[in-house]
């Protein structure tokens, strides 16, 4: 550590820079992981990117640019719409399924532990389960889908809201549950109206940023059956490229304006 001294004539300890001690921890984790990680430079062929981008964003064969960009209001609308109900769908239901079981596992809710222990068991189950094994699993129940993608969207929503919720529950101000209960209310009724108007514009802000991940995670859904655009992108990877960038584009479209509308939203609702 090296000294400065002041204009007052004081003498201050100048600190060391924190950066090289990110670069050495960055450094011995890069060294560790190459211990456990095998690589091999000879799979990478960047030379295939730009043929892989150029067949994906250029006409096919004798298709022209009219139908190449045609083949979106003619084939992807359809899929499109399917995949926006199936992650608006999903993400209401499960969004309001996590409500009774975030309150069940906030410790200052259910005080008991044999109550919220068992509920942040299950809890913690369905967020460990990814999105894709949810979607297989329904569709071996229900087969091929708009319906098995909801199941599965239901089922992550449920999971990821839950966590969220039950701890913004438990920061909540707790005075006005303690008073409601001490005239008499029930369990319920100081839940209704002590706890849910604090934790309500929090929630919403939470379904609408949900709402925004399960639209991107809908589209990989469509590669184990699951319905909506994601079905197009893999019945076309291997032979339709460029219908594959048109799907891509269109879904970049869209992507980016439920992004700009949840980003409006969850800041007024601040």
């Amino acid at each position: 550590m090296s000294k400065i001294t002041l204009t007052n004539g004081k003498t201050v300890t100048k600190p060391i820079s924190k950066i090289w001690i990110v670069l050495a921890c960055v450094l011995l984790l890069l060294v560790l992981f190459s211990q456990f990680i095998k690589f091999n430079p000879n799979y990478i062929k960047l030379d295939q990117l730009g043929i892989i981008l150029n067949k994906m964003f250029t006409p096919k064969g004798n298709r022209t640019w009219n139908d190449y960009f045609m083949y979106i209001p003619n084939q992807l609308m359809g899929p499109l719409i399917e995949t926006l109900n199936m992650s608006f769908a999903g993400t209401l239901i499960g969004s309001a399924m996590a409500i009774p079981l975030a309150v069940l596992s906030a410790k200052n809710i259910a005080k008991i532990p044999y109550i919220y222990i068992p509920a942040r068991f299950v809890m913690n189950l369905f967020r460990t389960i990814p999105a894709m094994i949810l979607a297989l699993i329904a569709v071996f129940f229900v087969g091929t889908g708009v319906l098995s993608g909801i199941i599965a969207i239901t089922l992550f929503t449920f999971g990821i809201m839950s966590k969220m919720l039950y701890e913004v529950i438990e920061t909540i101000d707790m005075s006005p549950v303690e008073a409601l209960e001490s005239v008499g209310a029930s369990k319920f009724e100081s839940i209704r109206f002590a706890v849910m108007p604090q934790v309500l514009p929090v929630f919403i802000s939470y379904t609408i940023y949900i709402f925004e991940i399960n639209v991107r995670a809908s589209t990989i859904l469509g590669y184990v059956g699951a319905g909506g655009i994601g079905t197009v992108i893999k019945d076309n990877i291997l032979y339709n490229y460029d219908h594959v960038g048109a799907a891509i584009i269109l879904m970049f479209a869209v992507i980016l304006v439920v992004q700009l509308l949840s980003t409006f939203v969850r800041g007024k609702l601040q």
